[in-house]
């Protein structure tokens, strides 16, 4: 993968790219619109009607919250240190407006029911204000990042800080956003992503929830044998056993995850799972004709429960994963037997 293009580069080219790019889309949306109107008969269930209007809704909102920032920007007299907590709050409400707005469009044009499954504890722990909050999640699918932080930002009024690709700075909303508020962009490559990581969690505020992905990357097959293969390498026999076992997820990477735990010992923990999101933009082009269901299971882990050793905190957080696999691998084949029992 190539290196991400310096700053200035990116304000400079890319942004201005990006956005002449929506623009354009918006101002042909007209002809766009007719060509999938005529063209959706031909594929069924309009998945062209179905599939334009969604890039079209999500060029919309990205132009307009980009442009958002821009004013943002200009208005705080264009200071590059992090702003305050006046003009953090604007920008976490223009990144509410475009998560919440994105995410009833999928859900209306897509056809898609989200249903979630909380523990009382960890729905108190989300809703109630007072102390952090760090977010275990799998990462498996298209759209599940967005899944994570409408949860925190939309349902429980939480500032959701996340843990993201380098990479992700191509896209200007995203980089601006994670450089205005309290995000951080890592290399797995270079740099060291734990003292990243244990800087964030160590600044969380009260309703602040730190997000990480464990996993380090959508779940795929062959992300799966490559982390399976790394344990092996490294010598950590016991584990490499505990990922062949796993069929859903892959091997946790603890380093960034218990950085952040011991960086906040304030924090409550809350491991989320998912099941029901299409793997790549091909399955999403298969299911837009039929409604789909996706499921969200959260759960507190008392702060009491998490070991004080290392060794017993990797332990610990693999038997974790472990026990989101055996969710994963349940709710699977409920859903196979009801897609059976209809057909």
């Amino acid at each position: 993968m190539m290196p991400v293009p310096p700053k200035l580069l990116r304000r400079l080219v890319i942004a201005p790219l990006v956005i002449a790019v929506e623009a354009l889309l918006i101002l042909v949306s007209p002809a766009l619109g007719l060509v999938a109107v005529v063209t959706s008969p031909l594929f069924g269930g309009w998945r062209p009607l179905r599939m334009t209007l969604l890039v079209l809704a999500f060029a919309t909102r990205h132009l307009a919250a980009t442009l958002a920032c821009l004013g943002l920007w200009v208005a705080g007299g264009f200071r590059r240190r992090v702003p305050s907590e006046t003009m953090q709050r604007a920008y976490y409400a223009v990144m509410r407006w475009f998560v919440a707005g994105i995410y009833r469009t999928v859900v209306k044009l897509a056809r898609v029911e989200v249903s979630f499954s909380e523990s009382d504890a960890a729905e108190r722990i989300l809703s109630s204000p007072g102390r952090p909050v760090i977010v275990l999640s799998r990462h498996a699918g298209e759209g599940d990042t967005l899944l994570v932080i409408h949860e925190l930002l939309c349902r429980h009024g939480r500032g959701p800080r996340v843990v993201m690709h380098e990479a992700l700075r191509l896209d200007p909303l995203i980089d601006v956003l994670g450089d205005r508020l309290p995000n951080r962009f890592v290399d797995p490559r270079g740099g060291d992503t734990e003292v990243d990581i244990a800087e964030m969690a160590g600044e969380l505020g009260e309703t602040a929830a730190l997000v990480i992905f464990p996993e380090g990357g959508n779940f795929s097959a062959e992300r799966r044998l490559r982390g399976i293969e790394r344990l092996d390498r490294a010598g950590h026999t016991e584990e490499a056993g505990w990922a062949r076992q796993m069929n859903h997820l892959s091997a946790p990477r603890p380093g960034g995850a218990l950085a952040a735990i011991d960086a906040a010992p304030t924090a409550e923990v809350v491991v989320m799972g998912h099941v029901g999101f299409p793997t790549g933009l091909g399955e999403v082009w298969a299911l837009l004709p039929e409604p789909q269901a996706i499921e969200v299971r959260l759960w507190h882990e008392p702060r009491n429960a998490i070991p004080a050793d290392r060794d017993e905190r990797i332990d610990w957080l693999f038997g974790w994963w472990r026990t989101l696999d055996a969710w994963v691998e349940d709710r699977e084949r409920i859903r196979a037997s009801r897609t059976e029992q209809r057909s």
